[in-house]
């Protein structure tokens, strides 16, 4: 798959010329401009899409990407739709837009595309580019998958074909929304696979997911594991500790802490003279996060 994707965006860019936006006609001396045809653009007359599938951008990506822009150019132009108000909406290309911004161009390369009746295709345009070009991680595809199902009436079958995946492959990722918040956190920060979470999916009582995930974690269980692990909790009720409604409370603001902080283990320990809130993080990247989430500057 990895070699197809790598394939494809090689045969996109050796389409397009460096140095493009150097031989495209400017928006400023170019009244109308006919579909399907490259023209630059004031960068503030672009609107980004409502429908763009990927959530996060990585600053250290985009980053990167304002150097190579800096240095190159945009080489593939972004594709839009021009509106009534004479601005134009991104279909595709978001994320060379912001990095565009980073790099302080006052213009970009766009090709017009024309509308269509088909009112997903905006989505399916971002999330086809996201998937040939930049992965989306497996939250963000299965909820693009889910909102053509829902909000576009498309079968999984349809949806197989749109985004060329196997049907199985799109209903095992809308699967994954199935599970609690802070387990598909796990999946989008890459703490846990789409495979763990498709065996997690098959857990019985929803109370034991805390439990699951802490012994795949602690364990560093595999997939198959983790299936054992959950036929296992199916087969055998655990038997809870009796608590006080005090214990209660403070194991639910555990979890609330939790789900706020993308999935990330937290403890609280009221016992004692000296109280203990902790956070437990996996790498530098989760502890960048808490950084800039707490605004504690680096040192």
């Amino acid at each position: 798959m990895s070699t197809k994707k790598n394939r494809l965006g090689r045969g996109l860019d050796a389409l397009i010329p460096k140095g493009l936006d150097d031989l495209l006609p400017s928006n400023k001396s170019v009244s109308e401009n006919p579909s399907g045809h490259a023209l630059l653009v004031d960068i503030n007359l672009l609107d980004t899409n409502p429908d763009q599938p990927r959530q996060n951008f990585s600053e250290k990506e985009l980053s990167s990407l304002s150097q190579s822009i800096k240095s190159k150019g945009i080489i593939i132009p972004l594709v839009v739709n021009k509106k009534e108000d004479g601005r134009y909406g991104i279909i595709a290309g978001e994320r060379r837009l912001r990095a565009a911004k980073l790099a302080e161009l006052t213009e970009v390369p766009v090709i017009i595309k024309e509308k269509t009746d088909d009112p997903s295709e905006g989505l399916v345009l971002a999330l086809l580019e996201n998937l040939c070009r930049e992965d989306l991680n497996p939250i963000e595809e299965a909820e693009s998958f889910q909102r053509l199902e829902k909000d576009f009436s498309k079968t999984h079958q349809e949806i197989a074909q749109m985004t060329g995946r196997e049907r199985p492959t799109v209903t095992n990722a809308i699967r994954l929304l199935k599970l609690p918040s802070f387990v598909q956190d796990d999946i989008r920060f890459k703490r846990l696979t789409p495979g763990h979470g498709r065996a997690m999916a098959g857990l019985k009582d929803p109370e034991l997911f805390h439990q699951l995930r802490t012994e795949i974690m602690t364990k560093n269980l595999n997939v198959r594991q983790t299936e054992a692990l959950v036929n296992k909790l199916n087969r055998k009720p655990v038997q809870r500790p009796d608590t006080s409604t005090e214990d209660i409370y403070f194991e639910a603001l555990s979890k609330s802490f939790s789900n706020e902080l993308q999935g990330l283990k937290v403890k609280i320990n009221h016992m004692g003279q000296t109280k203990k809130l902790e956070i437990f993080y996996n790498n530098s990247d989760e502890l960048e996060w808490l950084m800039k989430k707490f605004g504690v500057n680096p040192v």
